[in-house]
């Protein structure tokens, strides 16, 4: 049975503007070279989130860009990075408990959940809801990384629109060996050590007046 496409994944709202960290030092007007560009600072590693970077990785703070995802290594292409990780939410609930629109609907059960990322100090923006492929007449699925609670590396790549900074490319599937979603990255093609890994997130993600990179 054929699929649909999945919606683009959303990752980040703090991404913008995004400029490349890669800038060559210039001169003033009396020929005194200008200080280089910052360099990309590491993260603390505070949440279930960030402390599941595999070791061949790493977080840091991107300039122009937030929290990013370094390699340390080459990387082929083609292989399979990491999964995207997270809680798996029907459309209904991710309705109900994202959009200001649908709050009237809440259960019990949302009320909770949103009341327990308020205390924990998680957002509540839904800009890290993934919809997976799903076969035509099946309800749709999300893949939603945004708490850092449960959530796994993954939800700290960037994106890149460049065709040469784009390296990753996600796929999904309904139902993987577990019977769950499963959701991943792979390698578009190969990888140097120190690159940063991103992806395209495609149309869909950006709101209207982003600057996109």
């Amino acid at each position: 049975m054929s699929s649909s496409p999945p919606p683009p994944l959303q990752i980040h709202n703090h991404l913008l503007p995004n400029r490349s960290s890669h800038l060559a030092s210039t001169t003033d007007s009396n020929n005194n070279p200008s200080p280089p560009p910052p360099q990309p600072q590491e993260v603390p590693l505070l949440t279930h989130a960030r402390q599941s970077i595999p070791p061949n990785f790493t977080l840091r703070q991107i300039p122009g860009k937030g929290t990013g995802v370094i390699t340390t290594i080459p990387i082929l292409q083609n292989t399979a990075v990491g999964d995207y990780i997270g809680e798996i939410l029907t459309h209904e609930e991710k309705d109900r408990r994202y959009l200001p629109s649908r709050a009237v609907d809440q259960t019990m059960e949302d009320k909770a959940w949103i009341q327990s990322r308020i205390d924990r100090e998680q957002t509540l923006t839904g800009t890290y809801v993934y919809g997976v492929t799903v076969p035509d007449d099946d309800p749709p699925l999300y893949v939603d990384s945004e708490d850092e609670d449960v959530g796994g590396w993954t939800r700290f790549l960037n994106h890149s629109g460049d065709l040469g900074g784009c390296n990753l490319v996600p796929k999904s599937v309904h139902e993987s060996w577990d019977g769950k979603p499963r959701v991943w990255f792979v390698a578009k093609r190969d990888i140097e050590a120190g690159e940063e890994l991103c992806f395209d997130y495609g149309d869909g993600y950006w709101l209207e007046g982003d600057v996109v990179a």
